[in-house]
């Protein structure tokens, strides 16, 4: 039994992750083999610490660092040279990266809709949120900005959607103050942003004076179990969003195939979300090859 295999099977905190060192289902196995790669692709230093952390975390805790973790290893498959929680002035964030020469921090973290807008009614399990979860996705974003504004170098956040109840749709709300569609719907934005009684996203208002700039791009990552089941294991699905006015930009295309929605500004001065790539890309983590194709419910590989 390999380390990682075994500290999962001890798990006392996390069900979902022990269910991957002991579970007898296909997707189980295939993830452990993933989460297996990855940790052997980290230094011996950073294997102990991740031990040392996923030995001492509570479920919440254990289940960030399995993600860091496939965070790590799809970025180790797209050669960005991605170092496991560089030492940086005593402290150790995520993930450094290199983009085309350019290294930038990484930060990973899991997202989900708040308990208090869920609802259960005649059995049947629902939601009823006003923005609350896109407000609890910006509040985050803006506390790790200032966490991370003392390294001086430019930030991406990965923002994992858990549980099938925070979409997309909810991050872009949370960053932009409006989603992608209704924002190339409408003409985009100008440097005023939103009406004064709209909601206004993390990244609001475009332009020079948008907050945040040191962080170049938030990308949404949902990794989810299959609906082949003569294919079992996890899919991968990521959009990369950049900031409309960051201080470093991430090139265009930097992370695989996955879409990625950049604002170049019109000569009218309007920030118009420009879409690179098929939404329903996604990422196969079962083979050792990065494996790519659309998916659908109606569709699934």
């Amino acid at each position: 039994m390999g380390e990682l295999k075994e500290v999962l099977a001890n798990c006392r905190v996390s069900g979902w992750a022990r269910s991957l060192a002991i579970g007898p289902d296909l997707d189980a196995q295939e993830t452990l083999m993933f989460l297996d790669r990855a940790f052997d692709h980290l230094p011996h230093a950073a294997q102990r610490r991740a031990l040392r952390r996923l030995n001492q975390a509570d479920r919440d805790g254990v289940e960030a660092i399995l993600h860091e973790l496939l965070i790590f290893e799809v970025c180790y498959g797209f050669h960005v040279a991605p170092e496991y929680e560089p030492d940086l002035q005593n402290q150790r964030p995520d993930l450094a990266l290199t983009v085309a020469g350019q290294t930038y921090l990484a930060d990973v973290f899991l997202t989900n809709r708040p308990l208090r807008t869920m609802r259960r009614i005649a059995g049947l399990s629902g939601y009823r949120d006003r923005g609350e979860a896109a407000k609890k996705i910006a509040d985050r974003i803006s506390e790790k900005a200032v966490r991370y504004r003392t390294f001086e170098a430019p930030l991406i956040l990965f923002v994992v959607l858990m549980h099938h109840n925070v979409h997309t749709d909810d991050l872009e709300a949370a960053i932009y103050g409006d989603t992608v569609n209704e924002l190339c719907s409408s003409g985009g934005l100008t440097t005023q942003c939103h009406e004064g009684w709209h909601h206004h996203g993390a990244f609001c208002p475009p332009g020079p004076n948008a907050p945040h700039r040191e962080i170049s791009a938030v990308i949404a990552c949902d990794w989810f179990d299959t609906l082949e089941r003569r294919r079992p294991g996890r899919r991968l699905h990521c959009v990369v969003y950049h900031h409309w006015w960051p201080s470093v930009v991430l090139p265009v295309g930097s992370f695989g195939r996955f879409q990625d929605v950049f604002w170049p500004r019109s000569e009218s001065g309007l920030f118009i979300p420009n879409i690179n790539g098929p939404r329903n890309f996604v990422m196969s983590t079962t083979s050792c090859q990065p494996e790519w194709a659309p998916y659908s419910a109606s569709q699934p590989w």
